[in-house]
């Protein structure tokens, strides 16, 4: 699912098994609800984020496990 976060905080994790880093967001949804996101594991397309992504708004592709909302793909929304 296609969705727009204004991103308050991300932290790096522990690398995936196979060396790709990994990221943990604290956003806003479009309802003005907290979510935590996270990257899914291994994905190639991380390595664009930097800390720059902090209170910008991204559009991500997303999908939910029972526990977390796994970012399939992500990008900035608006570009200056």
């Amino acid at each position: 699912m296609n969705e727009r976060y204004v991103i308050l905080s991300l932290r790096k994790l522990h690398n995936s098994k196979m060396g790709n880093p990994r990221w943990k967001f604290v956003a806003l949804d479009r309802n003005g609800e907290t979510r935590i996101l996270t990257t899914k594991s291994n994905a190639g397309w991380v390595y664009k984020i930097t800390d720059g992504w902090k209170h910008r708004m991204i559009q991500a592709s997303t999908h939910t496990t029972t526990r977390h909302t796994i970012i399939d793909e992500a990008d900035i929304a608006e570009v200056f």
